[in-house]
């Protein structure tokens, strides 16, 4: 039979309290059985439920809705003519992915034949994609504000930024937050910065950080309709994970690209046409000249290949932000290995992950975005990222895929491994990473500040 742990029921009877509430909890928590307990004390099991989630999670949400629930669930995948089916015949649970359910230039989507079914309750599972309020999966959500109880499910409310939470905030109470500037004068003390960018002057405003007071209030404030609980919290059991940061030298090639890119916005054939475009293809000459069709060899990849080679008996995920990389990688692997990217169909994706778990393969190559979610991993004891970029929040969501599941797992190796070239600006992201995850903290980990003032 299945159970809820104490803190879980504690949780689920808050949530359910309000119409419109939000579980900020950590991800490995829990978050999905406790979101549908709210379903069962709301008096709602044989109601319309609309669960939105991301692509790959829409199976697994099915089954839990079966399990702690004991209700049919309908799924829309497949076919156009399938998903329409799907919310045509829905009497209970209904789960989509957020891409099925927006309206788009492209697209129509089924936002409107699954509002008219008029559903009592939504739940957003990772709400922190609706972070950008002008996006069209925000857009769409935001229309959503008749549903009369709505739930936001996010171990990152912010990914980036403190105001990311904005979004999740609007979707949740439509009346009190109607326009983003607005929230952003409210709390955010504004500031001009200046870039140049073909050798003009570009001025626009920034909102870094909070004018006085305002991140106590935003906090106090997310505490009256938000759960947060930490891994370590509810599983005190769970080893820390071990950093190790690697500084490589850069090759003699790589300091000419890279000055040649400083100085001039060109290296070799590559001509760049603006800032965003100079740090893309400076990134990618730290990770691999190869990448732009330079010569000269990989540090990243010399020590990626001596790592594996050197730790034979040992499960490793790797992580990076350009696919082009992983799959150039993976050709000089001697060793198996499978590679998750963008388009890894949701059906390879379960295979991958039961593979890896089961040893079938060493090497899990995996980017950031595309892996960050809805995959446990821990059979893995070493995970190494070769690049890292912001937002923070995706960052450590992909570092969370190893982490233990289980107490029988817990004395198994957690070794992240950062590498980065020395001397050049990988150097300087990880500090501004680190500066992210200081600002988003503000409200990722609000209860920590509330508890620290209140036992002043």
């Amino acid at each position: 039979m299945n159970k809820l742990r104490d803190y879980q029921k504690e949780d689920a009877a808050f949530l359910a309290s309000l119409p419109c509430s939000a579980c900020f909890n950590e991800q490995r928590t829990g978050k999905t059985p406790t979101a549908l307990e709210t379903v069962r004390l709301r008096n709602l099991l044989d109601e319309h439920i609309l669960i939105i989630t991301t692509a790959s999670s829409v199976l697994q949400w099915q089954n839990e809705y079966k399990r702690w629930l004991q209700r049919p669930c309908n799924v829309c995948i497949g076919t156009p003519t399938q998903k329409k089916k799907a919310v045509e015949t829905w009497t209970n649970g209904l789960v989509i992915s957020i891409d099925s359910f927006k309206e788009t230039k492209s697209s129509s989507g089924l936002m409107q034949l699954i509002l008219k079914k008029k559903p009592k309750q939504i739940i957003l599972d990772e709400a922190h994609k609706i972070k950008n309020p002008k996006s069209a999966n925000a857009k769409a959500l935001f229309k959503t504000s008749g549903i009369p109880y709505r739930l936001a499910l996010t171990g990152t409310p912010a990914q980036g930024k403190p105001y990311d939470i904005y979004s999740i905030l609007r979707f949740l109470f439509p009346s009190d937050f109607r326009g983003f500037w607005s929230f952003l004068e409210e709390y955010f003390e504004i500031e001009e910065q200046t870039i140049y960018q073909g050798g003009k002057p570009i001025t626009f405003k920034t909102y870094e950080h909070f004018q006085p007071g305002k991140a106590e209030k935003l906090q106090e404030l997310l505490a009256t309709f938000s759960t947060q609980r930490k891994r370590k919290q509810v599983m005190p059991w769970l080893p820390d994970k071990f950093y190790e940061r690697i500084k490589l030298q850069p090759t003699r090639e790589q300091v000419k690209y890279l000055k040649e890119l400083e100085e001039t916005y060109r290296t070799g054939d590559i001509t760049t046409t603006g800032t965003l475009d100079r740090l893309i293809r400076y990134r990618q000459i730290c990770l691999d000249p190869g990448l732009l069709d330079l010569r000269g060899a990989s540090p990243k990849t010399n020590y990626v290949i001596s790592y594996i080679s050197e730790h034979a008996d040992e499960q490793i995920i790797i992580f990076s932000k350009f696919t082009s990389y992983l799959c150039r990688l993976a050709e000089k692997l001697d060793t198996t290995w499978a590679l998750l990217i963008g388009s890894t169909t949701t059906k390879q994706r379960g295979e991958f992950i039961e593979d890896f778990q089961n040893g079938k393969f060493q090497v899990f190559l995996i980017n950031i975005d595309a892996g960050k979610e809805a995959l446990t991993l821990d059979a893995a004891e070493t995970t190494i990222f070769t690049d890292k970029y912001p937002p923070i929040g995706a960052i450590e969501q992909a570092e969370d895929r190893f982490i233990a599941s289980t107490e029988a797992r817990k004395h198994k190796a957690h070794k992240v491994i950062e590498l980065m070239i020395e001397g050049t600006f990988d150097e300087e992201l990880y500090k501004l990473l680190e500066q992210r995850k200081n600002e988003t903290d503000i409200i990722n980990n609000y209860k920590k500040y509330l508890e620290r003032r209140n036992a002043k």
